[in-house]
């Protein structure tokens, strides 16, 4: 019996290490089906494939028009014909599989560390994308380091003005605001700072704009130029009574916070008081491969309510506090003075 054991466990040890999950393939798919911006499976498959030379610098990848060419220590080791059909995934698919195969054949390294070659794959992939699209991977070294967790949300009530600071749209924060606003009912006006704020679920952002809001479009998104616009819609009802509003804004506020910030100022509800915004008017879904993988694909972009388009422009704002003459992004988030300016503006509409 234990000898039989014994075959078992060798018998294991010699099989090919193979992932739960084809990450390969998921990339492929993801890109073709929801990447809101064009890439060839051409280009998917020459940047995956420098992940061999990662992992064994003596091998080598170099292209042609029509052909790849498998280096090993600066000898040809083998040549693969590219697939005649552009938009044939799964030829592409195969092809790099093929050649990964190739090069564990003729690198022991690569043979033995087969099991991260998926995961480089699918990172280097993800790093000439848009630069919001991420991959996280199941082993060191391609996991991102997690950011140090900040206090999210912090309100105070200075000279009778609610001044509510968020830093990220987290679940429930668009409750959390509606609360600080109707304990404060005798407050004169809301100081909304979006300071730093990186984003966070769009959802939440749209809900927090609905709250100050009567009617008309908060949003929408497109997927691509030609899709039918998703509108996001005001239902009635200010619980701020239609008391003057700020909203802070600075160089980091990006994403669905300038959402916020854009519906609130093109509403004429509020009035935008910082440093030019961010501008990264983009859409992130989480898609998860297996139990330890996952990839955050940018799908689609924002647009304001009257159709701008937030990506790599941002938001100017009505009065800018920027020590610079030409209002350009800055770090201000512990810049009391803007808060002060805020207020004044609160108490004298000036």
């Amino acid at each position: 019996m234990k000898k039989y054991l014994c075959f078992l466990f060798c018998l294991f040890l010699c099989l090919p290490l193979k992932a739960q999950t084809d990450v390969i393939k998921e990339v492929f798919e993801n890109l073709n089906q929801d990447y809101i911006v064009e890439i060839t499976n051409r280009e998917i498959a020459l940047k995956g494939l420098k992940a061999l030379k990662e992992v064994d610098k003596n091998i080598n990848i170099k292209a042609s028009s029509d052909a790849v060419f498998l280096y090993q220590s600066g000898k040809p080791a083998d040549k693969f014909e590219m697939p005649e059909d552009e938009e044939n995934m799964q030829a592409w698919i195969d092809f790099c599989k093929k050649i990964i195969e190739a090069g564990t054949k003729v690198s022991e390294k690569l043979d033995v560390l087969d099991f991260e070659i998926p995961d480089r794959f699918a990172k280097n992939v993800f790093e000439g994308l848009d630069g919001y699209s991420h991959y996280f991977g199941a082993f060191t070294g391609v996991d991102e380091n997690p950011v140090k967790a900040r206090r999210q949300f912090a309100s105070r009530v200075i000279d009778g003005v609610l001044l509510i600071r968020v830093l990220s749209f987290q679940k429930n924060v668009s409750e959390r605001i509606k609360e600080a606003v109707e304990e404060c009912s005798a407050c004169e006006g809301l100081i909304l700072d979006l300071r730093g704020n990186h984003g966070g679920f769009f959802d939440e952002a749209v809900k927090s704009a609905d709250l100050f809001l009567d009617e008309g479009i908060i949003a929408y998104t497109l997927s691509f130029e030609d899709a039918t616009p998703e509108y996001q819609i005001a239902t009635s009802g200010d619980i701020l009574q239609s008391k003057p509003m700020v909203v802070l804004l600075d160089g980091y506020t990006a994403s669905a916070a300038e959402v916020l910030a854009a519906s609130l100022s093109e509403q004429n509800r509020a009035t935008l008081i910082g440093t030019k915004t961010f501008g990264k008017g983009t859409v992130q879904d989480v898609k998860k491969i297996g139990d330890e993988r996952a990839m955050a694909l940018t799908t689609s972009f924002f647009y304001t309510p009257s159709g701008m388009k937030i990506d790599k422009i941002g938001l100017t704002p009505f009065i800018c506090t920027s020590d610079g003459e030409a209002c350009e992004r800055e770090d201000r988030l512990n810049k009391e003075e803007d808060i002060d300016r805020a207020v004044l503006f609160i108490k004298t509409g000036m």
